[in-house]
């Protein structure tokens, strides 16, 4: 079945006045200028630093990582990217820049995304939840033994929050801490809270239609397997959108969600480390399984319940980053889960102007947490109490 590709849209650029062939050169000719400028701007320049983007393989399949910092010494810090699908190379020199004076960062693109795509072959070899967890698994203990650290500190970002959360409940002893940004708790409790968010909006500002709509789906989130993957893809973009016009609780808060994704599409069009051919699988490429008849990863996600799966009870220092705004994972959910950890330490920090994507929305006091709060973990083993 093919689908309608909006190239430029993709692309995050605005419709030009001509598409000829000298307009196509053109914005070719511009992409390649801002290539080699954010090059030369990003540039690790410090002798005892590292920046390297390569494939590596994990799982069978070439899985790309892109490895930043000015000092190798300093501590590792793993971000585990959402979606599914959602990858982060491309996309985060500018935000991450600070980050790197006190960390080696690395992204990872998760296979089937971004740099790390191959063609979907959903009959024999569909993606899994525990194919993800494994492969999570597989870059950790390479990234010990490469960048020669015992431990290292790991961030999931959202659908990245289940990958990080299960790896450090049994692999403890690989970490210096967690920090869980839009962290999922259940997915099925958490479509259910969207819904009814969007819905209270809706009756606040009087907007009739929308709440009669709202009214009649909610019902409908209780389906069993497979009309309940074949329900939330029909509709969960279309909630989202909703909930970020009225309240600006999806992915950000001050920024509506298509506006974002132009933000988006664009600062990866422009990157340095992505290829002609990655931004064309991007658009014209196989769907993100997440999105996929017939639902295999999807199902996987809808089972997702981690206090159900992996409990209370951690061994790592535990930190959730959290957008007082998050519904695209909602806040309520995460905030309750917290309550109930138990950890040699753990804080739960608010973000007071954030919605999911809170490394865009106040990178300045993200960057202060990690470094006041996350960062001593690598420094000292010194015991801490709890911390709520």
């Amino acid at each position: 079945m093919s689908k309608t590709v909006d190239i430029l849209g993709g692309l995050g650029i605005p419709s030009p006045p001509s598409q000829s062939a000298d307009t196509i050169a053109a914005l070719l000719w511009a992409r390649e200028v801002m290539q080699k400028h954010l090059t030369a701007t990003y540039a690790v320049q410090d002798p005892k630093g590292i920046e390297e983007l390569k494939p590596i393989k994990i799982g069978g399949v070439d899985q790309w990582l892109h490895i930043r910092g000015r000092n190798c010494k300093n501590p590792v810090l793993l971000y585990i990217h959402g979606g599914p699908g959602s990858p982060m190379i491309g996309f985060m020199d500018a935000i991450q820049r600070p980050w790197e004076d006190y960390f080696t960062v690395v992204h990872w693109d998760q296979r089937q995304t971004g740099k790390s795509y191959y063609p979907a072959d959903d009959e024999s070899n569909p993606l899994s939840l525990d194919q993800f967890i494994g492969d999570t698994e597989e870059v950790i203990q390479y990234l010990r033994d490469y960048l020669a650290q015992e431990k290292l500190f790991v961030l999931g970002h959202s659908w990245g929050s289940v990958l990080g959360m299960h790896i450090v409940k049994h692999h403890p002893d690989w970490f210096h801490a967690y920090i869980g940004v839009g962290q999922v708790v259940c997915l099925k409790d958490n479509e259910q809270a969207v819904y009814e968010r969007l819905l209270a909006h809706a009756r606040e500002q009087n907007e009739t239609e929308l709440a009669a709509k709202l009214e009649a789906l909610i019902p409908m989130l209780g389906q069993e397997s497979p009309a309940r993957e074949k329900f939330a893809i029909e509709n969960s973009g279309f909630v989202r959108t909703e909930l970020s016009r009225l309240a600006g609780e999806t992915l950000m808060h001050h920024t509506l969600w298509d506006n974002f994704l132009k933000i988006w599409n664009l600062d990866r069009t422009i990157s340095p480390h992505l290829t002609l051919a990655d931004l064309s699988n991007d658009i014209v490429g196989d769907d993100i399984a997440y999105n996929r008849p017939p639902y295999y990863l999807l199902k996987d996600y809808f089972e997702v319940d981690l206090p159900k799966d992996i409990g209370f009870l951690f061994e790592v220092p535990i930190f959730f980053f959290s957008g007082r705004h998050d519904f695209q994972v909602p806040v309520t959910l995460s905030d309750q889960w917290f309550s109930e950890i138990e950890a040699p330490h753990k804080a739960l920090i608010h973000f007071e102007e954030s919605s999911h994507m809170i490394v865009n929305e106040e990178p300045g006091k993200v960057l202060m947490a990690l470094v006041n709060q996350v960062l001593p973990f690598a420094q000292s083993k010194s015991n801490h109490g709890i911390e709520k």
